[in-house]
């Protein structure tokens, strides 16, 4: 079926062009365009060419676009792009080890296979690791100031770009000319309140003789979004199963020894901690436990849009020592803050034994848990994580041709750096056992096997709030700097007419590099130490050498039929562990059997170098709260996740890195046409199809316990080699232990042995018109269905199908945009929509058996638009209103997700419309 797809695209393509009237040359790019082109280097290729389109097909999204489409910053351009198809952690993902990064899967892979350029030229990877595993690119640090134009490119393009490029290349284009000074001021906000923001900008350029220079800078701020300031997720009563409208447990006394675990009832004690949570904490009940002391709102005080303030700097400037010789240097520095709230801190008695002590008094197992209030802290943002980050992107060198020959040459030095500066207020352990011990519990008088032994006389000392100055007094700040940069240098040499064909001039270029790269993520020594409460940390560091060579070639091999031939060899050296090294290739073939269509085919391998964290990461721990699936089907069968009392287990983990990891490998094909029969007309269809080996995974712990209980339940081959890797990965207690089968801990590490293929369709559409009356128009659309997209994480292991088996992912299938825009006069206006296709519910998520289960489904494509008019007071000034999700469109009600947030905050958003208000003045231009 998906080789019937291709054909009839391609057919329709070939009978449109077979009526179609003979077109210009020039007519072949998606533009309209002067009579000559001068050649270009587009993204894909070294080889400057007059071609837009090449074998390579590329999406390019303006400037004007990023602002006519209602885009806020770099991060929303791409994630609405149909070929970021992927499930990513966000800014909305709180309490994750990222929360002011802001990631993209292309077609559904991880975010470190997407190659993140600036001019061609690779950025340093964000210092954090993606979900404490892997190395990825922050978008959130490029501003949009300087942008000129993004392009992407999908599929394999290490032959030319080297390691990373196995989903594709996102190559952002800053400005090189600006005619004049450009300042312009936007401010905005939200329906539902929260998230107020501006942005101001002030862009320009000069040129004096040999002389030019474009700078630019850029100041944003954002107010946070919290949980609380949207009704669809401000309480627990928003939760769509009746059964679990219950509040978080804030005070609560648990019987550990009894299953289901029982609440100790705490009578009229929750009356004098009615202030807190802004007066909502009351003697609440939860169905099959009991009373305790909680807030239904206590889950609003997370954040879902992070406070920011961003600062940027850009200069670029040249130098024309002559005819032939050129300097120049670029570089964009930026500067940002953000906080971002977790939730509130929690406390229970003895971590290490998963909070159950044994109380002499009642002569019974116990837990006892406090969840602080912003009351107790101080204030609401009390408990924020502040990040500080720093970066910049740095090139200087020299470009020109040798002599009067045809050859060119560009030398450059560049290099990127990233630091994150992290500072977060922690529960220390000691401290806060020992004013509990103080306050009620008393001192520890002995130890029943693990479990040590408390004899509590009065709960009055549990149920009383703490003054701000006694939560100060048990915690601490927690403070960790953390760096990366790449640096590199360059030579690269290019000649359009190497030597002629009969068909036609060969091109050709190279390029030489040599160059290191650094990776420093250290963790405060306390928290590797278990210093403090329920929390270790990933540390690491180290560092890699590489060298690099590569040709392409373009040659035309008659005149209706051109190939690229590029080739590339990286060696890698990892400072105190192994070296690695990989060979990579790419052909294109172009055929125009008319000027006006161009059919297309590319075949390519690349690589992707095993990440920083994934070789160097030291011994870490971590704890997390987990669901442990398999208590909730062997304990309380038919209740459902979210009631399960085993939803929110602590259990600790471990990982480190493998300093004998090999290279991903990855194979890809893709091919397709375009027609154009005039410069103001262009539609194109592509096929791609990835295949990677070697991939590394490092296990997801959730994953680990969801194959754990399918393995003890049988669901899926107890002797199967996922199983018994996940039955040496899981460690419980014993069944004569008081809690039989509690979880200990989990071990996770990366492995060098999956393997993944994605593969699917991208479309694209242009089309602009002229009127006599109603002025000019324009329409653009874009759409990618991913086709097929399986793993298999084991040899011998069955194949993962992504697409049909949610256990696994909850990414797109299918996206699709499209604009329209009206021009008339001074007025412009543009329409943007954007549909994203089916997703699993949560029930199909959370249930190895999928869809055939009764709750199993799938949520509704979920459809939003912006829209954006501006007007020009002149050619200087012009005023311009955004709405951003016009009809205040939300997530679809998912009635299974009975977890905070109650939707899936890994696709969708739930910030809802917003307004923008620019002012833009331009003065200063030379005069036309």
């Amino acid at each position: 079926m998906h080789r019937h797809l291709l054909t009839a695209a391609i057919g329709a393509a070939l009978a449109a062009a077979a009526i179609a009237a003979p077109a210009r040359a020039q007519d072949a790019a998606p533009s309209s365009a002067p009579t000559e082109i001068d050649k270009v280097t587009v993204t894909g290729s070294l080889i400057p060419r007059s071609e837009i389109e090449t074998a390579t097909p590329v999406i390019s999204i303006s400037a004007e676009n990023i602002k006519r489409q209602g885009f806020k910053d770099v991060y929303d351009v791409l994630r609405a792009q149909p070929l970021a198809t992927g499930a990513v952690q966000d800014s909305q993902y709180t309490g994750g080890f990222t929360t002011n990064a802001e990631p993209i899967s292309l077609l559904g892979l991880d975010p470190g296979f997407t190659l993140v350029l600036i001019d061609g030229r690779p950025m340093a990877d964000y210092p954090l690791l993606y979900n404490g595993q892997s190395n990825f690119t922050d978008l959130a640090s490029i501003p949009t100031a300087m942008v000129e134009r993004i392009d992407i490119a999908p599929g394999n393009q290490s032959a030319i770009y080297g390691s990373s490029a196995i989903a594709g290349v996102v190559n952002i284009i800053l400005k090189k000319r600006v005619d004049g000074t450009h300042l312009n001021f936007r401010f905005g906000g939200y329906d539902g309140g929260g998230g107020e923001n501006a942005r101001l900008q002030l862009i320009g350029g000069k040129e004096v003789g040999p002389f030019s220079l474009t700078y630019g800078l850029q100041y944003s701020m954002q107010d946070p979004i919290y949980g609380y300031d949207r009704r669809r997720i401000d309480s627990t009563n928003d939760n769509p199963d009746p059964d679990a409208r219950y509040g978080s447990r804030n005070f609560v006394r648990i019987n550990a020894d009894v299953l289901p675990n029982e609440y100790v009832d705490p009578g009229a004690a929750c009356g004098a901690l009615g202030n807190l949570f802004n007066g909502t904490l009351t003697r609440d009940f939860r169905p099959g436990r009991g009373y305790y002391c909680g807030s239904r709102e206590d889950v609003g005080y997370l954040t879902i849009m992070n406070r920011k303030r961003d600062l940027s700097g850009y200069f670029n400037a040249s130098y024309a020592l002559n005819d032939r010789t050129e300097l120049y240097g670029t570089l964009l520095v930026g500067h940002n803050k953000s906080e971002s709230n977790p939730g509130t801190r929690v406390w229970t008695t003895s971590v290490d034994t998963n909070g159950i002590f044994y109380n002499d008094t009642s002569g019974r197992y116990e837990t006892y848990q406090r969840i602080f209030a912003p009351e107790e802290t101080g204030d609401v943002d009390a408990n924020n994580e502040r990040q500080t980050s720093d970066s910049y992107n740095l090139a200087f060198g020299g470009r020109g041709s040798l002599g009067e020959s045809n050859w060119n040459y560009d030398a450059y030095f560049a290099r990127s750096q990233y630091k994150v500066d992290s500072k977060q207020r922690w529960l220390l352990s000691a401290a806060a056992d020992d004013f509990f011990e103080r306050r009620f519990l008393g001192p520890v008088i002995d130890h029943v096997g693990p479990y040590p032994v408390y004899a509590p006389t009065d709960d009055s000392g549990f149920y009383r709030a703490l003054t701000p100055a006694e939560f100060n007094s048990i915690t601490d700040i927690i403070r960790t700097k953390s760096e990366t940069w790449t640096q590199n240098f360059n030579l690269q040499l290019t000649n359009t007419e190497l030597f002629h064909l009969p068909a036609g001039a060969v091109g050709f270029a190279t390029v030489l590099q040599a160059g290191e790269q650094s990776w420093k993520n250290p963790t405060d020594p306390r928290v590797v130490a278990g210093d403090f409460f329920s929390l270790t940390g990933t540390q690491g560091q180290g560092k890699r050498r590489n060298q690099a060579i590569g040709v392409e070639f373009r040659v035309p091999i008659f005149s209706q039929l051109t190939a690229s031939l590029s080739g590339r060899y990286d060696k890698y050296k990892n400072v105190g562990a192994g070296t690695d090294s990989d060979g990579t290739y790419k052909i294109g073939l172009e055929y125009r059997p008319v000027e006006s269509l161009l059919l297309r085919a590319n075949y390519a391998t690349a690589f992707k170098a095993p990440d920083m964290a994934y070789v160097f990461a030291g011994d870490s721990g971590y704890y997390t709260t987990v669901v442990d699936y398999y208590r909730c089907a062997t304990e309380e069968p038919g209740e459902s996740i979210g009631n399960c009392t085993y939803n929110a287990e602590s259990v600790s983990g471990r990982r480190s890195g493998a300093k004998d990891l090999k290279s991903i490998t990855a194979k890809s094909w893709g091919a397709g046409v375009l027609w154009a029969p005039s410069g103001n007309f262009d539609v194109s269809v592509d096929y791609y199809n990835i295949k990677i080996d070697d991939e590394v995974n490092d296990l997801n712990i959730d994953a680990v316990l969801r194959s754990e209980s399918a393995c003890r339940l049988g669901q899926l081959d107890p002797a199967s080699p996922t199983c018994a890797d996940a039955f040496a990965r899981v460690s419980r207690l014993p069944q004569d232990a008081p809690v039989p089968l509690q979880l200990d801990s989990v071990r996770t590490n990366p492995i060098n042995v999956s393997k993944e293929e994605v593969r699917g369709l991208t479309a694209k559409l242009n089309y602009r018109w002229q009127t006599d009356s109603w002025g000019s128009f324009a329409l653009g659309a874009n759409y990618n269905v991913t086709l097929k997209h399986e793993n298999q994480q084991y040899p011998g292991d069955p194949t993962i199908d992504y697409l049909r088996e949610p256990f696994y992912s909850s990414e797109f299938k299918n996206i699709g945009s499209a604009s329209l825009s009206w021009n008339k006069g001074p007025w412009t206006t543009t329409l943007y929509g954007v549909r994203y296709g089916r997703t699993p519910n949560y029930a199909a998520q959370v249930d190895p058996a999928g869809y055939s289960t009764e709750n199993g489904g799938r949520m509704r494509p979920h459809l939003s638009f912006n829209g954006s008019a501006s007007y020009e007071f002149g050619d200087d000034l012009s005023l311009s209103f955004t709405v951003n999700n016009l009809f205040n469109k939300m997530p679809q009600r998912d009635k299974t997700f009975d977890v905070y947030p109650y939707y899936n905050s890994l696709n969708y958003n739930i910030y809802g419309r917003s307004y923008m208000v620019e002012v833009n003045w331009k003065f200063g231009a030379s005069s036309q």
